[in-house]
């Protein structure tokens, strides 16, 4: 089902009005939103108020606490301190993509929150004619959740903070953190308009893996700077049509 979700979301790249909602908006904002994205970790990098911070400062010594010791053991020393160092710079790497590119992900998430009415009902219009929405949320509501979890994800990252300083599992930390943020948010945002509550919180779990699916292959995408802007975009159609045909089979089974 997930697969013939995303078949139908790049067939409707096709339709002029999804054309015109998709990139007129961020003809505007690219060069803003990415100047932001990576201007903000461009500043965490280099600026010297973030490396006089004592946690920065105390890590940085360990480091070089850790590279004296390792350089101490006989024959292998020197190769130890090479792999690590290696390992090391292409972790960093990785997370500077995620981090740069989630960051204009973040942005581009806010610009499609104020399209996705309308393209949630251009899909209607396109595929589910007669179909009446039954979403009964209010954006309060919406915001309100949204901010709770994403205070719960915070959390959880700062509890598991030391995670972060793990090569490799760091990253896959760092993106399934992000990811559940994302998937949340964005189902949050397209089911709200066409579920009621109640019906729309039983889709929320991870669990269900139809739209967790679909979401990690637009999360994935959102890793690469250019599709990270319409990754948001694109993840509201794909939702537009699992929520259309949830509602269906509810109205089918006369819970709604």
């Amino acid at each position: 089902m997930w697969l013939d979700i995303l078949f139908r979301t790049l067939g409707d790249l096709r339709d002029p009005r999804i054309l015109m909602r998709l990139f007129v908006p961020f003809v505007a904002g690219v060069i803003v939103v990415s100047l932001l994205g990576y201007g903000v970790f461009g500043f965490l990098l280099t600026s010297d108020w973030v490396h006089q911070l004592p946690i920065v400062q105390d890590f940085e010594q360990w480091v070089d606490s850790a590279e004296q010791s390792l350089q101490a053991i006989p024959l292998i020393g020197a190769l130890l301190v090479w792999l690590i160092s290696a390992l090391a710079a292409v972790t960093a790497g990785l997370m500077g993509l995620l981090l740069g590119s989630y960051l204009v992900l973040l942005f581009a998430m806010i610009i499609t929150g104020f399209m996705t009415d309308t393209l949630v009902k251009v899909v209607r219009e396109k595929h589910y004619p007669g179909l009446v929405f039954r979403g009964d949320a209010s954006l309060t509501w919406m915001l309100g959740r949204v901010l709770w979890y994403g205070l719960l994800l915070l959390l959880l990252l700062i509890v598991t903070l030391p995670i972060l300083l793990v090569p490799v599992l760091n990253v896959v930390w760092f993106w399934w953190i992000g990811f559940l943020f994302f998937r949340y948010s964005m189902m949050l945002d397209a089911g709200s308009i066409i579920l009621p509550k109640q019906l729309l919180m039983e889709e929320m779990p991870v669990t269900n893996w139809t739209p967790t699916l679909i979401m990690m292959v637009f999360y994935l995408l959102a890793a690469l700077p250019l599709l990270s802007l319409f990754a948001p975009m694109l993840a509201v159609i794909a939702l537009a049509h699992y929520f259309c045909e949830r509602l269906t089979v509810h109205e089918a089974s006369g819970r709604v």
